[in-house]
């Protein structure tokens, strides 16, 4: 009787134990989605700044087709930079979307896929409104240019063609330098890039669903 008591007694402390366990589990979960969803704060911001950013250029945009001009190296430098302007907003609504559809409520894993979706909207959204700024400028003073009824290819047609030779090669030394640091072993060399790629806020997020996952993994490990 003191012996089946006893394994009663034990029996009962490992159900309490193991509940206390969950508990501690769950809220550990609930802070470090949480602190994820906190650490995206800034890409939100930064998302609207690029929103306010496009539709500035469509205004500039706007302004140069009010001079009515002729010259077909403006009109072409207005069209770029008024699309560019469009690709500024629909990039970061998209990354909003992304953002928005993100299920913190169910499984990590829930969690990881819709920020690999974030991801991979945002590196579009770097693409389009960042790194074209290699080249972007040269439609850009163009416009300017324009709306001071100025053509600036037909004024000076290598200033055009030099911004050209150097966006190109910073843009390939920029994509070379990725490349080589998704390649190489450096972990500090990709970490690096990845922050100034994708910024330290998705960085942040990724990272601390990463130490959920592995956490709930080491502790599944430990149960069985």
């Amino acid at each position: 009787m003191e012996m089946n008591e006893l394994k009663a007694t034990w029996q009962m402390l490992d159900k309490t134990l193991e509940r206390g366990n969950r508990l501690n589990a769950e809220m550990l979960r609930r802070q470090r989605l949480d602190a994820t969803q906190k650490s995206l704060r800034p890409l939100r911001l930064n998302q609207t700044f690029q929103i306010l950013f496009g539709v500035f250029f469509i205004v500039l945009a706007a302004l140069l087709w009010t001079t009515k001009p002729t010259a077909v190296s403006v009109i072409v430098s207005g069209v770029i930079v008024q699309a560019y302007g469009i690709g500024c907003i629909l990039t970061a609504g998209s990354v909003f979307s992304s953002l928005n559809r993100i299920d913190y409520a169910g499984p990590v894993v829930s969690a990881q896929t819709g920020l690999a979706k974030v991801r991979r909207a945002y590196g579009v959204s770097v693409l389009v409104a960042g790194l074209s700024w290699w080249f972007l400028w040269i439609p850009l003073l163009m416009l300017l240019a324009g709306l001071a009824h100025v053509n600036l290819y037909a004024h000076a047609p290598s200033v055009v063609w030099i911004g050209i030779v150097i966006g190109a090669v910073g843009l390939s030394g920029m994509c070379a330098l990725y490349l080589y640091s998704v390649k190489s072993g450096d972990t500090h060399l990709r970490q690096f890039a990845e922050r100034a790629t994708f910024g330290r806020s998705l960085a942040n997020a990724l990272r601390q669903i990463d130490e959920i996952r592995n956490f709930e993994k080491d502790t599944a490990d430990l149960s069985s």
